[in-house]
């Protein structure tokens, strides 16, 4: 499977798939694909709960199988909101912002995450929570910002530029609240991140808050 990332401000990922190779996204992600491309929608979960889950986490109760029947290579063109951040998964966590999972060269778990260090540090109650063994597209704008913590290393982040956090246990992220930050500009409170892990930015503020 060869898979490109295209333009620059607004991007889209370009997919050639050999015969029998799968790709997974989420339903209305497609720009065009080329004939013997077949799809497959399938649920992502089961139970009220899911249903609710989903909902309020900006998650697809849906995921799409793309797949090649012919025998020759095909192409499919997958869009973004802004841009595309890849990220390999070999068995990690990643915990994102709400609806950033645009899609993936096998298919993971994705899942709604209980957050109270969300909701306190203004990414929200209701966080998604991907797992699996992939290289995951997500949502972005403008060249990401990817920060390697260490051991004991602390930063301090306005959540609205946050796009993903990998490896990272609960313990590890809360919220900072001062009215020194309100007084600057940057909200009543911000997040404070310590390491091991690593962190995606967004350069540019395009996720709304959430409740």
């Amino acid at each position: 499977m060869n898979c490109k990332l295209i333009g620059q401000y607004i991007q889209h990922l370009e997919v050639t798939l050999l015969p029998g190779e799968n790709f997974f996204t989420e339903k209305g992600s497609i720009i065009y694909l080329e004939s013997g491309i077949e799809k497959e929608l399938s649920f992502n979960g089961s139970g009220l709960g899911r249903i609710l889950g989903a909902k309020l986490s900006g998650e697809s109760l849906f995921i799409l199988r793309l797949y090649n029947v012919t025998n020759m290579p095909r192409k499919v063109v997958i869009g973004s909101h802004f841009g595309l951040l890849p990220i390999k998964l070999n068995g990690e966590t990643m915990i994102c912002h709400r609806g950033v999972y645009v899609g993936s060269n096998n298919r993971v778990n994705v899942t709604t995450k209980l957050s109270i260090a969300g909701l306190t540090g203004g990414m929200g109650l209701l966080l998604q929570k991907i797992q699996g063994n992939s290289t995951v597209f997500l949502d972005t704008k403008g060249q990401p910002i990817v920060i390697n913590l260490q051991p004991s290393e602390t930063i301090e982040v306005d959540e609205d530029h946050i796009i993903a956090l990998l490896n990272f246990a609960d313990h590890q992220i809360q919220s900072n609240w001062s009215l020194g930050n309100l007084l600057s500009g940057e909200g009543l409170s911000m997040m404070r991140i310590t390491g091991p892990g690593t962190v995606y930015l967004s350069p540019s503020k395009f996720f709304s808050p959430i409740p």
